[in-house]
């Protein structure tokens, strides 16, 4: 009977350790308007690189380009059930004069979850070539200082997993 009442414990300790565990993995947060705008003026990769990888994100592939260097990091969710991959490029000009953060999910709604942060920023006409295919929509918005493209781009399932849903930040 003495080892009765501990074993219950532990027992009840260790499925509420699993019932948590498999709860984290369905947290999936983004970067707020705010701190893309952030990301997009510091020009550096190297201070981008500690905060992106607190939200998860690993660093997987640096391009290196005529005028720019773009820097790929992923994060693999998941969510229902379903896996995901998120993935967020900051690329950086040679010169070091402009930056642009693009954010590409199929994990979650970008539309929704941004269009509110949107509100300051004037709506424009979009210029993305994104905009030009008929299964994307795209919102694009400007303020003095930042450009921001918001896309809901629909794909078959055949072709990937969904909905894939894309923000780009870009100091002007």
């Amino acid at each position: 009977m003495k080892a009765f009442f501990p074993t219950i414990y532990f027992m009840l300790l260790a499925i509420l350790g699993c019932y948590s565990q498999n709860n984290t993995s369905k947290t999936n947060t983004f970067p707020t308007i705010a701190t893309l705008t952030n990301w997009a003026n510091y020009n550096s990769q190297q201070k981008f690189d500690l905060e992106i990888r607190a939200l998860g994100f690993k660093f997987e592939v640096k391009e290196a380009e005529t005028s720019s260097i773009a820097y790929t990091y992923i994060r693999k969710v998941v969510i229902d059930g379903v896996n995901y991959t998120d993935r967020i490029v900051y690329r950086i000009t040679n010169d070091n004069s402009a930056s642009i953060i693009t954010l590409v999910t199929a994990s979650t709604d970008l539309v929704t979850l941004y269009n509110p942060q949107l509100t300051a920023f004037k709506n424009v006409k979009c210029e993305t070539p994104m905009a030009k295919d008929k299964n994307t929509s795209c919102n694009c918005y400007e303020n003095k200082t930042h450009a921001i493209d918001l896309c809901d781009e629909r794909v078959k399932l055949t072709m990937g997993d969904g909905n894939k849903y894309f923000v780009s930040v870009a100091k002007i």
